[in-house]
């Protein structure tokens, strides 16, 4: 079977993201002029204690050494600059030319480069080069005749070193930690989220980085799940509106909306930019045996069939199937009718690194497979090899009335036993949020709080 390339939206954007001068060096050929870029936040690590997961801030020194230029000399199509710190750093002249933050280049309330690649040319290299006796900028006169100055903190954060890089690939996302049975569900207090901002921060690192969390002590007010999303972004609306009473219920449009048994899942699959962030509030808890949630992580499952399926896992990732839903309006506040449908795998990976970006696996798959009648069984079997290593490395856990349980929904799977609503009721109301909005959020708290994650 051919190897296919799958497209989806996930969070890293790629699928199947003065003074008095002095002279330091002259002569070089090619010359480009660099625009400003808003700088990564400071440095913060981030401890795991049971139960929570809180920012401990460190300063930006401890990351980012001293800014400062020693030194900056011309070579062949690139400048080389020497930082007060010992490191040092190439920074090719295109590059350069291109990213110039003078206000002719660059709209720094914007923030974005006015400068167009057809507005400068690609062999303009520097006539000289020279860096401030207190070490803060270097100016870079060009060919062309346009001149440039770059701060020294601006040039350090942007470095083509692997340091650099790597602290630049972390503030666009975190490592994500993967877990199995050994799993303690992180808890932390809703009321703290909603009025601390390391609090908040706290509870975003953890969701992006486990995957899942449970915010205790919610009020038991439909209205609480709208507050918590709010604080952080905008809910996400479906067809099924922006938030939903999950109560068993005659004639049900979805098997969410019964006292069923669901299988392990993800939700809404169907949609080609699914929901990133399921928020799950317990308004009542139904007493009885039944209504508790299975989880997984199924990133970790993932890397556990490629480890030891690797034929398996090569089927999920390259074969696609049919999600759907379809469908009227039950309620006021649903799309009065829905179809729903998407055709991709159950694993999906990043096109460039190979690494899985989400997890695809639902009971509302289509009776359609657009496969060959030889291709069919094996996929099966696979599927229900991935399925049961879901339930092999699932955990399990009950709401209380008043908990909240957070989801990454393009990695975590999660199942629900089946109870029995004639002797009880179980209400749970949910919402959406997306993944663009939490990261977001995320990043600008490390900035405010001035810290960094590692």
């Amino acid at each position: 079977m051919s190897r296919r390339v799958w497209q989806g939206a996930v969070s890293s954007g790629r699928l199947w993201g003065r003074g008095s001068q002095k002279a330091v060096a002259a002569v070089a050929p090619h010359c480009l002029t660099p625009r400003p870029a808003a700088p990564p936040p400071r440095t913060l690590t981030t401890t795991h204690t049971r139960g929570s997961t809180h920012p401990t801030p460190t300063p930006a020194a401890a990351h980012h050494h001293a800014p400062g230029i020693k030194k900056a000399e011309a070579r062949k199509e690139m400048l080389e600059v020497t930082f007060v710190d010992g490191n040092s750093s190439l920074f090719p002249y295109c590059w350069l030319r291109d990213n110039c933050q003078c206000p002719q280049c660059f709209d720094a309330a914007a923030p974005c480069r006015k400068l167009t690649l057809e507005d400068w040319h690609h062999d303009d290299c520097p006539t000289s080069v020279q860096v401030e006796e207190d070490g803060e900028q270097v100016e870079v006169r060009w060919t062309s005749g346009h001149s440039s100055r770059y701060e020294a903190r601006w040039l350090q954060q942007r470095a083509f070193t692997p340091s650099a890089r790597d602290t630049h690939r972390t503030f666009l996302a975190l490592k994500k930690e993967l877990w199995s049975t050994e799993m303690e569900l992180p808890r932390l207090d809703y009321e703290g989220v909603m009025q601390g901002d390391e609090e908040l921060l706290d509870f975003l690192v953890t969701v992006e980085q486990k995957g899942v969390a449970v915010l205790t002590q919610a009020p038991r007010d439909p209205e609480a799940v709208l507050s918590i999303i709010n604080r952080i972004g905008f809910v996400k609306p479906t067809h099924y509106g922006i938030q939903y009473p999950i109560r068993s219920k005659a004639s049900a449009n979805s098997l969410a909306y019964t006292d069923q048994k669901l299988g392990m899942h993800n939700d809404l699959p169907y949609f080609q930019y699914v929901p990133g962030i399921i928020f799950l509030h317990c308004i009542t808890q139904f007493e009885g045996q039944g209504g508790e949630n299975d989880l997984t992580d199924g990133f970790q499952v993932a890397q556990y069939l490629k480890q030891h399926h690797p034929r398996e896992y090569r089927i999920l990732t390259d074969t696609p199937i049919y999600f759907w839903d379809k469908g009227v309006a039950q309620v006021k506040q649903e799309t009065t009718g829905y179809h729903k449908i998407i055709n991709i795998p159950i694993i999906v990976e990043d096109r460039v690194s190979g690494t899985v970006v989400r997890i695809n696996n639902s009971q509302l798959r289509n009776s359609y497979l657009d496969l060959p009648p030889e291709q069919v069984t094996p996929w099966y079997a696979a599927l229900r090899l991935f399925n049961q290593t879901l339930d092999q490395h699932s955990i399990r856990n009950k709401l209380k009335s008043g908990e909240m349980l957070v989801m990454d929904n393009t990695r975590l799977l999660h199942g629900r036993t089946g109870y029995d609503s004639a002797v009880g009721e179980r209400h749970m109301n949910q919402a959406y949020l997306d993944w663009d909005g939490a990261l977001s959020r995320r990043r600008v708290l490390q900035i405010k709080l001035g810290v960094n994650l590692k």
